[in-house]
């Protein structure tokens, strides 16, 4: 878990309680909130093609909120499930890439190589954090951390948005997935070199 995630999470959630009880008690249900969420986030993306940088950081800001909404939601109405899990970890990355791909079809548009390529590496890194985490289930390591994970590329990248500092959002973005990714490997390696000892 990353240093944000750690310290802020508790606060955070406690926040979000009276949002995630109004939704329970209307009975809405989890994968509703998660294909809304990816909405908004899709619409998003397409406002921030268009250079509607405001209308994307909104629509994308709450796009990722409701997204920190499903898993409680689902918690509190007892509908957990793995599929659930699958689900939502899926429109995850397809919301990670979104915004990314965007960027970079604007940058092509307008022959910006460099915003191109840092977009892409922005998609990479950040899915080289989150394959690395699935992998390490797969052979049963949990708990792997990493100092930027999907909060903080969430965080740089809408910070970016708003204040017209995309480039090096992008740049940050795709310096700290790599790193994660590297960490991750690292701490996986450790954990299954210690299961043969």
């Amino acid at each position: 878990m990353s240093f944000v995630s750690r310290e802020f999470k508790p606060y955070f959630e406690r926040s979000l309680s009276p949002i995630v009880d109004y939704l329970s008690s209307k009975g809405v249900h989890p994968n509703l909130i998660t294909f809304t969420g990816f909405g908004l986030i899709a619409l998003g993306s397409v406002a921030l093609y268009y250079g509607m940088n405001l209308v994307a950081v909104l629509l994308m800001g709450f796009g990722a909120l409701l997204d920190a909404l499903d898993g409680a939601v689902a918690r509190r109405l007892g509908l957990e499930s793995e599929f659930g899990a699958f689900l939502d970890s899926t429109v995850d990355r397809l919301s990670d890439a979104l915004p990314l791909f965007s960027l970079a079809l604007l940058y092509a548009g307008i022959g910006e190589v460099v915003g191109v390529a840092l977009s892409f590496l922005a998609l990479i890194g950040s899915y080289g954090v989150s394959y690395t985490r699935a992998r390490a289930e797969a052979l049963g390591v949990y708990g792997i951390g990493g100092f930027f994970e999907r909060t903080e590329r969430w965080i740089v990248l809408l910070l970016g948005v708003a204040l017209e500092l995309i480039p090096l959002a992008l740049l940050v973005v795709s310096v700290g997935g790599f790193a994660t990714t590297l960490q991750r490997v690292y701490e996986v390696k450790k954990t299954l070199d210690r299961r043969f000892l």
